[in-house]
């Protein structure tokens, strides 16, 4: 039997992005897959939002925790700057995009497996 590992990551700011493009968004953001949970299958990414990304109201079927490191992020119509803090349970609608002028990086917890689900207003 294998002992855990812990993932320990220096520098969020300094690490490369690969382009992802979720059906939410108008053009690609950046994303990161910091963990994969291989018993409960949560996910942790290091995400970010380019300046002027429009994105969709949408939900998720896992909980999530949102924590701002770089630029700003309004989320369901609150401004967020780095070292705020957001928790979604599972199926709540909501929506996030980049501040206006702003870009964003932030970490997103995954309480379980990741899926996007857009949701019409």
């Amino acid at each position: 039997m294998t002992s855990p590992t812990a993932v320990l990551v220096d520098q969020l700011g300094s690490l490369e992005l690969q382009q992802s493009q979720p059906e939410i968004y108008d053009r690609p953001i950046g994303l990161r897959l910091l963990y994969q949970d291989p018993a409960s299958g949560a996910e942790h990414y290091l995400v970010r939002y380019p300046r002027g990304l429009q994105a969709r109201p949408h939900r998720h079927s896992a909980a999530h925790t949102i924590i701002i490191v770089e630029g700003a992020m309004q989320l369901d119509g609150q401004l967020l700057r780095p070292g705020s803090y957001a928790h979604h349970p599972a199926g709540t609608v909501m929506h996030h995009a980049p501040a206006p002028g702003e870009d964003c990086r932030f970490v997103i917890i995954f309480h379980g497996p990741f899926d996007v689900i857009p949701v019409k207003r």
